[in-house]
């Protein structure tokens, strides 16, 4: 984890809920990036480790409940962290995501949790959170394209 890239602001005087995540930067035929679409915006397909799961493990298990696909895993792109508040101050958290280059592989029988929303990359603001950004400026970064995306 590079501890030295961080994104949002730490508060000495909040209690924070660290949650660690692993997230799928993937890419469409027409340069798309996948997102899903829950309840407070968009995200990359992915989530929070569980007891005993490693990133990989974590990603698959992700990517098959939230978009009903299996994964196909590629390079490892990097980690950072973000620090983030609820608008209402309720919680506070401190995300440690890690990031990979992947592809969807086959199509599974079960509902997905969440709608698959591809997304041009000039829509990348439509992300919740600065660090997804990060996750897919370092894919177009590494694969030669390079690309901005700020909010």
């Amino acid at each position: 984890m590079n501890e030295e890239l961080k994104f949002g602001s730490f508060n000495p005087e909040v209690e924070y809920c660290r949650r660690a995540g692993a997230y799928a930067v993937i890419f469409d035929e027409q340069g798309r990036f996948a997102s899903v679409k829950a309840g407070k915006g968009f995200f990359l397909p992915g989530g929070g480790i569980e007891a005993g799961e490693s990133l990989e493990e974590t990603l698959i298990r992700e990517v098959r409940e939230e978009c009903a696909h299996e994964v196909i895993i590629g390079r490892f792109l990097g980690s950072a962290l973000q620090y983030h508040s609820e608008s209402n101050g309720s919680r506070h958290w401190e995300f440690h995501c890690s990031y990979f280059a992947a592809a969807f592989g086959v199509r599974l029988d079960n509902e997905p949790e969440h709608e698959l929303i591809w997304l041009e990359l000039s829509e990348a603001d439509l992300l919740r959170f600065d660090i997804h950004r990060w996750g897919i400026n370092r894919r177009v970064q590494q694969d030669g394209t390079w690309t901005e995306l700020t909010r």
